[in-house]
């Protein structure tokens, strides 16, 4: 199997996939966001270095910069998800093919005008090809190559026509095209002229019907013929070298790489297979086997494989030894190689991760949500979750892993001196298939293990002939089928004519055909092929002129052209034209990553999200989201919807169903509970001198919570709801009784009082005449007067004398007291050590009663100290 769309080259895309809607749309989008901006400067020496990469869950492009690693532009597309799109773009041209749809749309870079519009079959099958020399619009399906107008997007000449189930179609950097022919063994390169495409050269490079994978190298191309287990390379001085190559499995080839080495991803066991000429090497690799171990690229003589399973891009020398694990957050999806200029590019479709690696190997992340730049500022992606517990499989449902099982339908039909052979394929019982071994007529052949089929020629007319194919994977071989004795003949009958396709709303594919004349043979049935891109295989047989392909047999998403064979008995005739091309689809797979919660905002409200399922084929139109007796419809590139209505505190079931062309997905299901009333309750608490920590136990209910704090009853001060609540501004040596309130959109509900006091804080009187100083002012002074301000107004409301201890509450300022001085009978201390001071502190003499700091020390402070005590 190729991966398509891995090189950019001088381009600033190549072959991207991104999900977008109406190319109008794009247009709008980007003339509105750019234009204006010197985004698209042409004078920018920088732009081959830059390379547009997606993101599917933001639905956005952005430009990075090879040069600085650096994403420079970014925006969402309108109606951004689902819909799979080509892109191909030079300095000059952008050409976007929606996948689903088939429709293709030319824009021009230097005003980002909208300039040309052309239909095509939807689905996979159809490949855009661009350079600064030309434009072709490839059906791989049927065969044809269509040069094209990149402006508008008008047809150039007359299309070539090839036999159909084309592979590759790339341009090399001679600006000339190369096509591979699996069905007559053949690469074509071909060149874009005024008048129309030309041919002008043709290599045979393997057997008709071979499974063949193209590569357009940095210099030349390289052909791998899985089939035949060879590589072919053809370099641009005419040199051709063939290579037996070590496929232990299904491999992975990209359709472009920048170096002259081409390399091969065999995904299980997974190993990498490089060829340079004559030479061939195979090493493993540290990757697990996985459907995300995409197409390796050699550049600057490192191989680079990317790897979605585990979140790497590794990183090896010619030599097979690891040279690097290049992170990066794949999100569980696959990892994309892209090159333009002399930058490789790693891009996460998944996420907002990139990596930017330098022709000496140095690897930059390259964030793609920046919000410091043009178009920044998006949403944050929405997370996605599941059921915590799914995580683990269940063990004793594993499959065993073992051998494959037989093949099974094995049988041909024949033509003169050949017999085509055909099987169904073999249970791989846990293990990738890696080939099918078939012998027979003196020889033996090594089939790839999604081919099948089997043109075997140069035999006897009138002799009958038996095979065997048995098949294989990594845990050893299967057993052996023998065919039926198989005679070659010369007396066929004529093949069919009017073959037409019809994809239906159910995964089926009805093939009609007019009936064929035996030429004198009587004809015993009809032999169906289906052909996709690279690859045939025989899907029936039928005694009339009409055949039903069975609902998953075939690729949902794909095109395929059907050609039918007439047979009379083990005779047959010549495979007829191909149909038309046909995408199969059905009903989508149910949403994944169903998430369902109650609302935090609203009451009586779920909020529901998911994501994207595969859709089969055919967009998805829309989501149905129904939870209780509430049923929402969404639009389909939505993921997410809230229902309301609900109780609190109500137990609703969730479905969520896709809905596509062909109808309504099965439902992925959930429960959720709405919001409901909050509780609280203080569980104990902490305290300083000036501060209550309230150590709170509460249940929000599912909503955001907001707390609020009374003291005796009265409102203080709100938040939103902490573990520990501080209570602050506090007089020392106080208790209080307090509660806190709880309230999010449901209702509310309030805590028992709770009482908590602050640090007890004392201080202790001193006043020098108790001690025995006789001075005038002694005479006359009874103790420390107590007053009901902070400051010495003649009214004391009462005395506490030198030795008398007192809780501190707090202190204030006011009135500045002395203690010591110069007196009429001479200069007195009455309290060494302490300094004048206009602090007072209010005490536990009464309701508001003060004292001088002067004449009052706080425990455990210093003399001229308040410690800890609040300011009142």
């Amino acid at each position: 199997m190729t991966t398509p769309h891995v090189d950019a080259r001088r381009l600033n895309v190549k072959g991207l996939l991104i999900a977008v809607g109406l190319p109008v749309v794009l247009v709008g989008a980007l003339v509105a966001t750019l234009l204006g901006t010197g985004a698209f400067s042409r004078d920018s020496d920088l732009e081959d270095s830059s390379m547009w990469l997606w993101t599917t869950p933001a639905g956005e492009i952005a430009r990075v910069n090879g040069l600085t690693a650096a994403t420079d532009v970014r925006f969402e597309l309108t109606d951004a998800a689902g819909n799979a799109v080509q892109i191909e773009q030079t300095d000059s041209h952008l050409l976007l093919r929606e996948i689903a749809t088939g429709k293709v749309s030319a824009i021009d870079l230097s005003t980002l005008e909208l300039t040309g519009e052309a239909e095509t079959a939807p689905g996979e099958g159809v490949r855009l090809a661009l350079s600064d020399d030309g434009a072709f619009i490839i059906d791989q399906t049927q065969g044809l190559v269509n040069q094209v107008d990149p402006s508008t997007l008008t047809a150039i000449g007359d299309p070539l026509q090839f036999p159909a189930g084309l592979t590759g179609g790339a341009f090399d950097s001679l600006g000339k095209l190369w096509v591979g022919v699996p069905r007559e063994g053949t690469i074509v390169q071909i060149e874009p002229k005024e008048s129309g495409a030309k041919t002008i050269a043709t290599e045979v490079v393997a057997e008709p019907r071979q499974e063949l994978a193209l590569t357009v190298l940095g210099d030349g191309v390289a052909v791998l013929n899985s089939t035949a287990k060879k590589m072919t390379t053809l370099r641009s001085d005419g040199r051709k070298s063939v290579t037996d190559v070590e496929l232990a499995g299904p491999a992975e080839t990209a359709d472009t790489s920048p170096g002259t080495i081409a390399s091969v991803t065999v995904t299980d066991p997974p190993s990498i297979v490089t060829v340079n000429d004559e030479q061939a090497k195979s090493f493993a690799i540290g990757a697990a086997p996985s459907n995300l171990l995409g197409a390796s690229v050699e550049f600057h003589q490192r191989i680079y494989v990317p790897d979605g399973a585990s979140g790497l891009v590794w990183v090896y020398d010619l030599d097979g030894n690891e040279l690097d694990r290049i992170e990066i957050d794949a999100g569980g999806g696959p990892v994309e190689l892209y090159h333009t200029g002399d930058t490789l590019f790693a891009n996460a479709v998944n996420t907002n991760a990139a990596v930017v690696v330098s022709a000496d190997g140095n690897a930059r992340s390259a964030e793609k949500d920046r919000d410091d730049i043009l178009g920044g500022n998006a949403p944050p992606e929405e997370e996605t979750g599941g059921d915590e517990g799914d995580e683990e499989g269940d063990d004793e449902s594993a499959p065993e892993i073992g051998p494959p099982g037989a093949v099974t339908n094995l049988g041909g039909t024949v033509g003169d001196g050949l017999i085509n052979l055909s099987w169904d394929a073999a249970p791989n019982n846990g293990s990738a298939l890696t080939k099918y071994v078939v012998e027979g007529a003196g020889q033996t052949w090594e089939v790839a293990p999604d081919q099948r089929v089997l043109e075997i020629g140069d035999l006897e007319n009138g002799t009958p002939y038996t095979f065997t194919v048995t098949a294989h994977n990594a845990e050893g071989e299967g057993d052996t089928a023998t065919s039926p004795s198989i005679v070659p003949s010369a007396e066929v009958p004529d093949p069919v004519g009017g073959v037409e396709a019809t994809a239906n709303n159910d995964g089926t594919v009805t093939v009609k055909w007019d009936e064929a004349n035996g030429q004198g043979n009587d004809v015993s049935g009809y032999q169906v092929e289906a052909i996709a891109s690279g690859t045939q295989s025989v899907v029936g047989q039928s005694d009339g002129t009409t055949f039903v392909v069975p609902e998953g047999a075939l690729h949902y998403g794909t095109q395929y052209a059907f050609q039918v064979t007439t047979l009379s008995g083990a005779a047959a005739s010549a495979p007829s034209a191909p149909s038309n091309s046909v995408t199969p689809f059905n009903v989508p797979e149910p949403p994944t990553d169903l998430l369902a919660e109650s609302s935090s905002s609203a009451a009586g409200t779920i909020d529901v999200s998911w994501a994207q399922p595969s859709n089969n084929g055919r967009d998805i139109t829309k989501y149905i989201v129904r939870a209780g007796t509430q049923t929402q419809e969404v639009a389909g590139n939505t993921t997410t919807a809230s229902l309301s209505g609900f109780g609190n505190n109500e137990q609703v079931a969730v479905s969520v169903t896709a809905v596509n062309e062909a109808g309504e997905s099965a439902p992925a299901e959930t429960t959720s509970n709405t919001m409901s009333t909050p509780t609280i309750q203080i569980s104990g608490h902490d305290a300083t001198a000036e501060q209550i920590n309230l150590h709170l136990t509460f249940d929000d209910g599912g909503g955001d919570a907001t707390c609020e704090l009374l003291m005796d009853g009265v409102p203080q001060s709100s938040a939103a709801c902490p573990g520990t609540y501080a209570v602050t501004n506090l007089n020392a040596s106080t208790e209080y009784s307090m509660q806190v309130r709880i309230s999010n959109p449901a209702g509310n509900s309030t805590s028992s009082t709770y009482t908590a006091s602050t640090k007890t804080v004392n201080g202790q009187i001193y006043f020098g005449c108790e001690e025995g100083m006789n001075t005038d002012y002694c005479d006359s002074a009874d103790g420390i007067a107590v007053y009901s301000t902070s400051n010495n107004n003649g009214n004391s409301i009462g005395k506490t004398h030198s030795g008398d201890s007192h809780k501190a509450y707090c202190w204030t300022t006011g009135e500045s007291v002395d203690v010591r001085g110069q007196e009429g009978d001479g200069y007195h201390d009455y309290h060494p050590g302490k300094n004048a001071s206009d602090k007072w502190i209010k005490i536990d003499y009464a309701s508001n009663a003060y004292v001088p700091f002067v004449w009052i020390n706080i425990d455990g402070a210093d003399k001229n100290s308040t410690g800890d005590l609040p300011q009142c």
